[in-house]
């Protein structure tokens, strides 16, 4: 499994290092994470594990509910994306992120033609009901790509050629844009000599139902056995509070198993929590 767990020691370091320069202002907490080598041994080897896997798990890292040292952590990885977005779980949500009911299997900002390479999810709190709620799930691209080469070799080539239209009102909840942005483009692409993939469905319906346009029954049935397939592939896993889940985010789709709330007597909410953020491809 693509879990690294770091030791009781060197969670200790991190912890120790973390509380010290959580008072430094960014760029200086920046300048030593870059050099500090606790933390770039962390890196090296989530770095080598998504080489080779697309997506790690890093467990006891010894930091939690710290934006300052995450974001100086993701800067490791590539050019930052520009914040970590605080995401809890509401009745009322306006976006999928804190939708309590589960997430479909989605690249982030897919509408986004250069969407960022890398995605970076921490548990800040879990889910108030238990470990049978809020499973993140992740099927690497690759192993999509295999499967159907021996056993659909139609529906890969609809994936390659087939353009599906996306609709979003800026790019994120955070972009502070409402511009629409429409793309159409096929789920498979290459990408530098390797496979990337581009899909998130509730942007392809948002199309549809914006336009008043029907989708086809050729185009639900490709999207149907696409989704199927990707289920088959997916493997998942629970985060605990302070696991950090990573994701090449042009070789894998990412979802969220449904979560729960809970209602205090004050009426405020209780609810999973994260932090979630992104890189760009570095150079």
């Amino acid at each position: 499994m693509a879990i690294l767990s770091i030791s009781n020691k060197l969670n200790a370091q991190i912890a120790s290092l973390a509380n010290r320069i959580s008072v430094f202002v960014q760029p200086e907490i920046d300048a030593f994470i870059q050099q500090d080598k606790h933390f770039l041994l962390i890196y090296q080897s989530a770095e080598k594990i998504l080489g080779n896997n697309c997506f790690v798990c890093i467990r006891n890292i010894g930091f939690n509910r710290n934006k300052a040292i995450l974001e100086a952590f993701i800067k490791l990885f590539g050019r930052f994306y520009g914040v970590v977005e605080y995401t809890g779980i509401k009745v009322d949500c306006v976006y999928t992120g804190c939708n309590y009911n589960s997430l479909t299997l989605h690249n982030d900002d897919a509408i986004d033609l250069n969407n960022p390479k890398y995605t970076f999810i921490q548990v800040l709190s879990e889910d108030p009901n238990g470990s049978a709620f809020g499973w993140n799930g992740v099927v690497r691209i690759d192993d999509v790509f295999e499967y159907l080469s021996l056993h659909d070799k139609d529906l890969l080539d609809e994936l390659f050629s087939h353009r599906f239209p996306m609709l979003s009102y800026g790019i994120s909840a955070y972009s502070g844009s409402c511009e629409e942005i429409v793309l159409q483009e096929p789920i498979f692409t290459y990408h530098n000599d390797k496979l990337k993939v581009r899909f998130d469905l509730s942007r392809i319906k948002h199309f549809y139902f914006k336009k008043e346009i029907k989708m086809s029954d050729e185009e639900k049935l490709i999207l149907d056995k696409f989704l199927s397939i990707c289920q088959q592939l997916r493997k998942h896993y629970y985060l605990c509070s302070g696991d950090i889940l990573i994701v090449d985010n042009h070789r894998t789709l990412h979802d969220r198993e449904e979560t729960t709330i809970e209602l205090d007597e004050d009426g405020s909410l209780i609810s999973r929590e994260i932090f979630v953020s992104f890189a760009y491809e570095k150079g």
